[in-house]
């Protein structure tokens, strides 16, 4: 091979080297959800006609999104560690900074109609009144043992709006992650929005509100209200509905002791993934069990974030460090 050659080759190494390097760049991430009826912006005056003929309309729509990631560069996954409150009467839409991460390109965003079992049955008043799992008024706590209403969904229905309805769904049982597709939308060089639309009409499908249904626990028309929100409510920007994925199982694990003055242990399946992240979602540490029982020290006071991977089993708890 000549030098011209040489230097040649050299300078295409180079040039290809450098485009896969810097192809990357840091987006911000911002989520979405605008709230609709009938094609239209959400209100308390919207009315809506479900699978079954029913006309309705909301006075109150209130739910809990937790385990909120994006799927980013094919399979690597950017979480964001806090439960979302949301009031679909409040605003047209609910908007959310989800945080940075240096990608390509998404492929999909997921997350669960709820609150996780890591944090279903704690104590809310341990929390600060700005929490979203703090006591609201009105509530969206059921009980020690039932724990959160992950929607609470209230209003009027039939032809003449005369028949009042509740649906107030809540259970681990009920708890299921869904995906959606999307790609975002890019706005400006540094961000991308992750924009979803919440089309209500589909809240009641299958729900005979006309006939006024009072429906709270974890069967009945208060669970058909969450598996249509698992299932027909969310849709991407590019118009691509929901796949509903019940694969937020239980693992064995503990995690112990909690609180803790700065080391703690962790326990579970031999082979299962632990990250621990802190309340902005920045990756402490990440490993893969290789005992069975693993440590971790945080030389820093605070909230965090542990989440525990095994095949499609995942689950979440928070660790306080003082």
């Amino acid at each position: 091979m000549t030098s011209i050659m040489k230097k040649f080759a050299y300078s295409f190494f180079a040039l290809a080297l450098s485009v896969s390097l810097f192809s990357q760049s840091t987006k911000e991430l911002v989520l979405t959800i605008d709230h609709t009826m009938a094609s239209a912006p959400l209100t308390t005056s919207s009315i809506g006609v479900n699978n079954l003929g029913n006309q309705v309309k909301f006075s109150r729509l209130e739910y809990y999104m937790g385990d909120i990631q994006v799927i980013y560069d094919n399979d690597s996954v950017f979480n964001y560690p806090e439960v979302l409150l949301i009031d679909a009467l409040d605003a047209a839409s609910t908007n959310l900074y989800l945080g940075s991460q240096s990608l390509d390109s998404i492929t999909a965003v997921r997350f669960a109609i709820g609150v996780g079992t890591s944090l279903n049955h704690l104590d809310p008043s341990t929390y600060s009144p700005q929490s979203p799992l703090a006591p609201k008024s009105p509530s969206m706590h059921w009980g020690w043992s039932a724990g959160y209403r992950f929607i609470a969904a209230e209003g009027m229905g039939s032809s003449s709006f005369n028949q009042g309805f509740e649906l107030h769904g809540l259970g681990d049982v009920n708890y299921a992650m869904q995906t959606i597709s999307t790609s975002g939308v890019a706005v400006g060089t540094d961000t991308l929005e992750i924009k979803l639309v919440a089309n209500y009409d589909a809240l009641t499908r299958g729900v005979a509100v006309g006939q006024g249904v009072i429906s709270h626990g974890e069967t009945g028309s208060a669970r058909q209200a969450l598996a249509n929100m698992n299932n027909h409510v969310f849709s991407s920007s590019e118009g691509n509905d929901a796949l509903s994925e019940v694969e937020l199982k239980s693992l064995d694990y503990s995690i112990y002791p909690n609180p803790t003055n700065g080391s703690f242990w962790v326990s579970v399946p031999f082979g299962s993934q632990i990250e621990v992240r802190n309340i902005l979602g920045q990756i402490i540490e990440h490993r893969t069990s290789e005992h069975g029982n693993e440590r971790f020290v945080m030389k820093t006071t605070g909230i965090y974030i542990v989440t525990l991977r095994q095949g499609k089993s995942m689950s979440t708890e928070r660790v306080v460090v003082r």
